[in-house]
């Protein structure tokens, strides 16, 4: 099976190091900056679970390659309608489309985009960063993504993408794909919604009088919203979630806040305009969503006039 990865970042870029790792065909596409950055010092992923460096296949845009069996898009959600154009040539009729993005809303995108291709659902647990130096740098013990079947897949076609994974210790199968999806999107859009609105972190929104009830009703809105647009969510999923938060260091923020800190585009119109939007879609009430995602259409509609007029 040829595989190609889309984006090398953090977290592309560590999965296609596990996965060559294993002895997967693996072809990387990339922006001309990564590829001469990955040329000069190759694919390298420092970590506890171990240290890599290899030198795979690169691609850039409009250059020839392909066609490849599985693609897995892991890029920022605000760069996937590019992505979903510059992949098209490396593409057949059956290649098998498998993002690991937050959010949901890319689902409607690929789907528009593809609607005949078969579809998976990945969710990454890891926390990693690109360093400046190109290096992909592991930052916990956690490295965790899963897969599953989501559409257009027949059993003869999941089998054998369940077979070539089964390769990569780090790729883990789940049968109910769909739902671990929804629950990621849920803890995401509170953890970056709230520390966004705050520009906070956990622990200092924790230490006010109504830091926890503030928490609680993020998790409620969300959930309704999820729940009328027909997600799946387990039982006593609340309890859980706020474990996770209460558990996280004081200082814990989200990626979204450290990227609104230094002026950077953020995934907030995928994460928290889309579960607005759900809202309107199915009238489901949404008070303190809709506070945080003006909040956050305040900051990019400045960043987007500043970049304008620079």
């Amino acid at each position: 099976m040829r595989i190609v990865v889309i984006g090398a970042g953090a977290i592309g870029g560590y999965m296609a190091a596990r996965m060559l790792e294993a002895g997967l065909d693996v072809t990387l596409l990339v922006r001309e900056k990564r590829r001469s950055q990955l040329e000069k010092t190759g694919l390298v992923v420092l970590s506890t679970a171990g240290n890599h460096t290899s030198h795979p296949p690169l691609l850039v845009s409009g250059e020839a390659g392909g066609p490849y069996d599985l693609a897995i898009i892991a890029t920022k959600a605000y760069g996937l309608a590019e992505i979903l154009k510059q992949m098209k040539p490396y593409t057949h009729s059956q290649t098998v489309i498998l993002p690991f993005l937050n959010g949901m809303q890319h689902f409607e995108q690929i789907t528009k985009a593809y609607p005949e291709h078969p579809i998976l659902g990945g969710v990454a647990r890891i926390e990693a960063t690109l360093g400046e130096d190109g290096a992909i740098h592991h930052l916990s013990a956690i490295h965790h993504f899963a897969y599953g079947k989501l559409r257009n897949l027949t059993d003869t076609q999941y089998e054998t993408i369940k077979a070539t994974l089964s390769a990569v210790p780090i790729l883990v199968e789940k049968s109910n794909i769909e739902r671990d999806l929804w629950e990621k999107y849920a803890f995401i859009n509170v953890l970056s919604g709230l520390t966004t609105l705050f520009q906070a972190s956990v622990g200092d929104i924790l230490n006010t009088a109504l830091g926890l009830e503030t928490f609680k009703q993020a998790f409620t809105e969300t959930y309704a919203v999820i729940q009328h647009a027909g997600g799946e969510l387990s039982d006593g999923l609340m309890e859980k979630q706020l474990q996770i938060i209460k558990g996280l260091s004081a200082t814990s923020t989200s990626s979204m806040l450290r990227d609104l800190i230094q002026g950077l585009p953020t995934e907030s119109a995928h994460i928290q305009g889309y579960l607005v939007e759900l809202a309107h879609r199915h009238n489901c009430p949404a008070p303190l969503l809709e506070i945080i995602n003006q909040r956050l259409e305040i900051y990019e509609n400045k960043r987007n006039r500043q970049e304008s007029s620079s």
